[in-house]
């Protein structure tokens, strides 16, 4: 796979033109894997995007890469997190884990109190869901919701589940509980907790391409950063506050306010909260502002990433 820009973000309307790739693929992936899945069809897949219950991975020239939507379940006592499918060429990047995340975040956000739950044979999805929090059970503490279980009646092994009284089947139930006591650090800590890191920026002159022409001086290309930075807007689900805040403070010359000064230095606080991680933050920085920058590592509270980190240019953004 090539280095290239990956989107994970709520699917839109126009995003239905992936549907036939990601339900061909998610019934090709079970195919390969030996194992059973409730098909879905193109239709259910649309209107999942349709709602805004879906989150789709692409890449910056809108090829298909990953998807996954929620659905709400008992006058929103459960919500049910399926449908995880990333494209053959573009796993083992991360891909999997950012989906995840994010659709598991939405899930969090719109119904904090309710029960989250995943049902896989997966082993990686088992980690992931892990990870966050999420601990086997077995079917009768998930949904009763028969429309639920109706989607199950298109997996080759449904004669199992059924046999077995909807008890359990081949795949695992997994739950994240809000309300057990083991969850609720973790589900203050991701609903409330500010993080805050500083950039020490640097802009310099940017040469013109035209012989004999000048080009744009430190000054005119820190403007442009720093414009960047007080206007652009992180995008978040729902109505909510705005995740991440910016503010350009310090601008200094090299040189007084000499234009033909050759470099022009500022200073960046950002405050953010769960919605973005730093990673994140940084990746959308990288790809939207010309200026060369360091995380202060004073105030920095999590670890730098590294420069290798981002060979494979995951960001995981939301616009």
């Amino acid at each position: 796979m090539e280095n290239q820009m990956i989107f994970v973000r709520i699917a839109t309307v126009a995003d239905i033109k992936h549907v036939d790739e990601i339900v061909k693929e998610t019934e090709s992936s079970a195919i390969a894997r030996g194992s059973g899945i409730a098909k879905r069809s193109p239709e259910s897949i649309a209107q999942k995007i349709k709602e805004g219950k879906a989150v789709i991975a692409v890449t910056g020239g809108g090829e298909w890469v990953g998807f996954s939507y929620f659905e709400v379940w008992e006058n929103s006592s459960f919500v049910s997190n399926s449908g995880l499918i990333v494209a053959p060429k573009f796993r083992n990047a991360g891909v999997a884990k950012a989906i995840k995340e994010r659709i598991f975040k939405i899930s969090r956000r719109i119904y904090p109190e309710a029960k989250i739950f995943s049902i896989t044979s997966g082993a990686a999805i088992m980690k992931m869901n892990y990870q966050l929090g999420f601990e086997p059970v077995t079917f009768d503490q998930i949904t009763h919701d028969e429309h639920f279980w109706e989607g199950c009646k298109s997996c080759i092994n449904y004669n199992v589940l059924e046999g077995k009284k909807r008890c359990n089947c081949l795949c695992t139930a997994m739950l994240f509980d809000p309300h057990k006591e083991s969850f609720s650090s973790y589900a203050l800590t991701q609903a409330t907790e500010k993080c805050e890191m500083t950039l020490d920026c640097i802009a310099c002159p940017k040469l013109s391409l035209a012989a004999g022409a000048e080009g744009t001086n430190a000054i005119c290309s820190a403007l442009t950063d720093i414009l960047w930075f007080s206007e652009y807007i992180y995008p978040i689900e729902s109505d909510l506050p705005d995740p991440v805040k910016m503010t350009v403070t310090n601008v200094n010359m090299d040189g007084g306010q000499n234009c033909s000064s050759k470099e022009c230095r500022f200073t960046v606080e950002i405050v953010y909260d769960h919605n973005y991680t730093e990673k994140e933050i940084l990746n959308t920085i990288r790809n939207h502002t010309r200026c060369k920058f360091t995380v202060r590592q004073d105030v920095f509270n999590v670890s730098i990433i590294d420069d290798s980190v981002y060979e494979q240019q995951l960001v995981l953004n939301n616009c």
